[in-house]
């Protein structure tokens, strides 16, 4: 009866951690995959949903509190402004949402800013802020890249 008691436990303990550590059915985003769908509330207009949009991405990730993601910003605007072919929107993670509505107002930017979810945090990793993830307008990632990106950069990126 005790080995009996033993094993039951055992089996519990393995379904337990099994449980626990099962993949999630959230979708992560590769280079040469489908892009993930996601839907984000603009801070100054509709929704914006990716598998809506029929032309290519620049899906920049940025925080209010990132140094270089204030750098860069102007850049992907003269970018976004010279390429109305390319959709870009800018999403805020691992921020607070006012002081990313905050810092939106302030850098005024030529392209939608939005604030992320955990949804799109989850699909979309990054090694740190700021990072750019190029979809096709067939939806595929073809490129992602951390760091610092200019409008030479973003035009290589695209091919």
């Amino acid at each position: 009866m005790r080995l009996t008691g033993v094993f039951v436990l055992v089996v519990a303990t393995g379904l337990l951690i099994g449980w626990i550590f099962q993949p999630g059915s959230t979708e992560v985003a590769q280079v040469g995959g489908p892009a993930p769908d996601f839907t984000v509330e603009v801070f100054q207009g509709d929704p914006f949903t990716l598998s809506e949009v029929a032309k290519p991405v620049v899906l920049n990730f940025w925080a209010s509190w990132c140094g270089p993601c204030r750098t860069e910003i102007p850049a992907i605007s003269a970018f976004a402004e010279a390429n109305p072919d390319v959709q870009v929107i800018g999403v805020a993670v691992e921020d607070v949402e006012q002081s990313a509505r905050d810092f939106a107002a302030e850098i005024e930017a030529s392209y939608p800013l939005a604030l992320g979810t955990d949804g799109i945090e989850d699909a979309y990793p990054r090694i740190g802020l700021p990072a750019t993830y190029i979809i096709d307008e067939d939806g595929v990632v073809t490129e992602v890249f951390n760091g610092i990106v200019d409008e030479e950069l973003l035009a290589e990126l695209l091919g």
